[in-house]
């Protein structure tokens, strides 16, 4: 009998976690796992939760919440025997659908049953723990406006966008990939371990969890007509084809920094007060994807 943990984030997106224990324990196979629940009470409680679930011996804990409850839970699962399990409860989700994981629900559980196991990387700036993307431009803002927003939801994200696009000035940044200097204006400046942004927003058209390298997505400021083209070439993963995207690849990335810079880490708001030290770390997670 496997133990496993769900932790479950009940502020997490915009009401999908209402009723879950009920369902959890009416979908997982008990032939198979010996449940536990439990509920998040603060913003750093998924982390204790998830290490004291390894402490315990738990073969899988699953993150029940969106990227940001992914990102918590999973830091206490890197470089452990204990796999992260993924239900999609968020706004965006977007390490699930970097996986394949369903963002239903009941399919979601389905897939903690009949899954396989594999590992992917992580990667780590000043001491952080990322799983998908790290941002430092206009998606920065917005999240941290997000985080502030009373409510929440795809419509209030794009409202934000809307709101803030044309007041949003391009910063410059000197980028060291594997020793290698760059200077480039940016409007957008992503850097990606997984795919995308979530609710299918490709950033980083290229980015493979297990292929040991750092994505870095660079966008220039773009002018407002043409953002209808580019919102569709995010939607369809074509954005490495826009006169305006840069890609940069590499395993060690600094990004020179000496202000209060906005972030997010899997967009989780955060700030920067130093140079942006970045790393990956090769086959550091066990994750529950689907068998097919």
């Amino acid at each position: 009998m496997k133990k496993i943990r769900f932790i479950i984030n009940p502020k997490s997106g915009t009401g999908k976690s209402k009723n879950l224990t009920a369902l959890i324990y009416s979908e997982i196979d008990k032939n198979i796992f010996e449940t536990d629940i439990a509920f998040t009470q603060a913003q750093g409680h998924a982390c204790e939760l998830a290490r004291e679930a390894v402490a315990l011996k738990y073969d899988i804990v699953v993150a029940v919440g969106g990227d940001g409850s992914v990102n918590e839970t999973a830091g206490s699962l890197i470089n452990t025997s204990t796999s992260l399990g993924i239900i999609p409860t968020g706004s965006g989700n977007g390490m699930a659908r970097h996986l394949k994981v369903p963002v239903d629900i009941k399919k979601a559980l389905a897939n903690i049953n009949t899954g396989k196991i594999d590992t992917i990387d992580t990667l780590e700036v000043n001491n952080r723990f990322c799983i998908g993307t790290i941002g430092i431009g206009f998606d920065a803002h917005i999240a941290h406006l997000f985080a502030h927003a009373g409510k929440r939801g795809y419509s209030t994200y794009v409202k934000l966008v809307l709101t803030e696009f044309a007041s949003y000035k391009e910063k410059r940044f000197v980028i060291l990939v594997d020793g290698k200097s760059y200077e480039r204006d940016c409007f957008l400046l992503t850097i990606a371990n997984s795919s995308q942004f979530g609710n299918n927003a490709v950033i980083a058209p290229f980015a493979d969890v297990k292929d040991g390298i750092i994505d870095i997505s660079a966008m220039k400021r773009f002018p407002f007509y043409v953002a209808p083209s580019l919102i569709y070439r995010l939607m369809h993963n074509t954005i490495h084809l826009s006169r305006y995207f840069e890609l940069l690849k590499g395993r060690e990335i600094i990004i020179k920094n000496n202000v209060e810079l906005q972030g997010h880490i899997d967009g989780e708001p955060v700030l920067f007060n130093s140079d942006l030290n970045i790393s990956i770390h090769r086959d550091s997670l066990k994750v529950i994807i689907p068998a097919i």
